[in-house]
């Protein structure tokens, strides 16, 4: 009998000793989730707004600039005074190549001017106008139809013509570029040639940024 009751305790302190061991094991933490990875946007690139290039407008200088009338006397005589200026109208009747006046009256800019002597047939004019690629191109092949000699230097063209007129020579000088038309008729191509050309350096100083 005493075995048995002895048995029974040392099942009930076991049994003792098992609850108190599992009250004191630690209760499990609840696990953290794991944090998702950031994710870090890329800044949108800065789209700058293009522009147009500016295109310079050609300037085209007074008839006094453009040919000084000292330069008019030394090239045609001690008589020449300046007439005035001409409008593309007033300048048509003097332009037999194909295509020439439609260049001047449809013209942004244009500038006309007359010289000569007074009470005579002797006189010279210039015509200077804005014109584009296209149109310079058109007109060059006009010329070499009606005859006229050319020469081309990179964008520079000087075209001109000479020929027996009812009292003297008569000669007409075209210079072209993809900007400008230079346009001088006179007595003889020596003369429209040396005119036209005291033009073209007058506008290439007028407009630098165009780089005629």
């Amino acid at each position: 009998m005493e075995g048995l009751l002895m048995r029974g305790r040392i099942l009930i302190g076991a049994a003792a000793i098992a609850l108190l061991l599992a009250g004191c094991t630690p209760a499990a933490e609840p696990s953290t989730p794991e944090a998702s990875p950031s994710v870090t946007e890329s800044p949108t690139p800065t789209v700058e707004p293009t522009t147009e290039p500016v295109v310079e407008a050609l300037t085209i200088p007074e008839c006094e600039t453009l040919v000084p009338l000292a330069y008019a006397v030394e090239r045609f005589g001690g008589s020449t005074v300046f007439f005035g200026e001409l409008t593309a109208a007033d300048y048509l009747f003097r332009m037999t190549v194909p295509g020439a006046p439609e260049v001047l009256t449809g013209a942004e800019v244009y500038r006309g001017c007359s010289w000569g002597v007074p009470n005579s047939d002797g006189s010279f004019a210039l015509a200077v106008a804005s014109i584009t690629p296209e149109t310079s191109g058109s007109l060059q092949s006009a010329l070499a139809e009606a005859g006229f000699s050319g020469t081309i230097s990179g964008d520079l063209a000087w075209w001109n013509l000479e020929a027996e007129g009812a009292f003297s020579l008569v000669g007409a000088t075209y210079i072209l570029t993809d900007d400008v038309l230079i346009v001088c008729d006179g007595t003889g191509a020596e003369l429209t040639d040396a005119i036209a050309g005291k033009a073209l350096d007058a506008v290439r100083t007028a407009n630098p940024a165009l780089g005629l």
